[in-house]
């Protein structure tokens, strides 16, 4: 999981996935998944770094071809 950094605009904070947990619905049936975090007590991430150097922002679908482009879609922070 990665997120950016607070006060910078070019850097970002990881936190390896150690498992996933399926979420069930209301019927019993897998619905999504939900990384597991490392430090994290809540589930919600901000995007996944995948081995392959794409990222994920989650829940989105929208995928990424490296980190750098993901932080240009990030809002601007000034300093």
């Amino acid at each position: 999981m990665i997120w950016p950094m607070p006060e910078s605009a070019r850097r970002f904070g990881r936190s390896p996935v150690i498992a996933w947990q399926i979420v069930l619905d209301d019927e019993g049936l897998a619905n999504w998944s939900e990384p597991v975090v490392e430090g994290v007590i809540c589930s919600a991430a901000y995007a996944i770094l995948c081995p392959d150097g794409t990222v994920q922002e989650t829940d989105s679908g929208i995928y990424y071809d490296k980190v750098e482009a993901w932080l240009d879609t990030l809002p601007k922070v000034t300093v």
